[in-house]
């Protein structure tokens, strides 16, 4: 088991995930992630999923980002799961993933730093067509982090989702983020390889987050 070791920083390449119990964590962790990106002159992009667009905005607003001004020199885009995740009505990895390349391109050719991307993960409660390929979408998104200009937070509500669902989450983020911000190492992070077709151990699952939020 690799050792948990703590980072203070987002950087380029990191694909990580957090596990959150209320709205107010839920919302803590997304502004703070989204005020390091605009800080590192990255464009930050969101979907939306438990909170709708127009609520979310108002979240970025009282916590002093100005998303009138960060939208319209579109350094912030926010969307709805209905145009990322579940476009067309269904999920499709590969689909996301086109997007997400298209999305640092066009980032960059607008003069940003890169991506910094993010997103709620309760659209799988939608029990969407093409929900079970999570894994998989998880896997790839290890790869494409890591060879792009990019960034990735996904966030995972721990008392809503089911625990296959989050026992592939722990599996596939190689950085755990927990309050502070502290980013942890993931010792229980399998590589892309394995990950792509991996089978969830959802007994004891509880044990295994509680082992990775925790500073040791």
């Amino acid at each position: 088991m690799q050792p948990i070791t703590p980072r203070l920083v987002f950087q380029q390449g990191d694909h990580v995930c957090t596990l959150y119990t209320s709205p107010e964590e839920q919302l803590r962790a997304a502004v703070e992630y989204i005020r390091g990106g605009l800080a590192r002159g990255e464009r930050c992009l969101y979907v939306c999923c438990e909170h709708n667009v127009d609520d979310f905005r108002s979240a970025l607003n009282n916590a002093g980002i100005g998303t009138e001004s960060e939208e319209k020199r579109g350094a912030l885009i926010l969307m709805r799961k209905e145009d990322g995740h579940l476009k067309g009505g269904y999920f499709d990895p590969g689909k996301m993933i086109s997007m997400l390349y298209a999305a640092v391109k066009d980032a960059l050719d607008a003069g940003f730093e890169g991506l910094c991307a993010a997103g709620d993960m309760t659209w799988l409660l939608d029990q969407a067509p093409g929900s079970e390929k999570i894994v998989e979408y998880e896997a790839l998104l290890n790869r494409f982090y890591a060879s792009n200009r990019a960034l990735g937070l996904c966030q995972y509500n721990r008392s809503k989702l089911p625990p296959e669902i989050l026992d592939h989450c722990i599996a596939t983020h190689p950085f755990v983020r927990i309050d502070g911000p502290i980013l942890l190492t993931n010792p229980f992070y399998e590589e892309p390889e394995l990950a792509a077709s991996r089978v969830a151990r959802p007994v004891g699952v509880e044990d295994r987050i509680a082992m990775v939020c925790s500073v040791v």
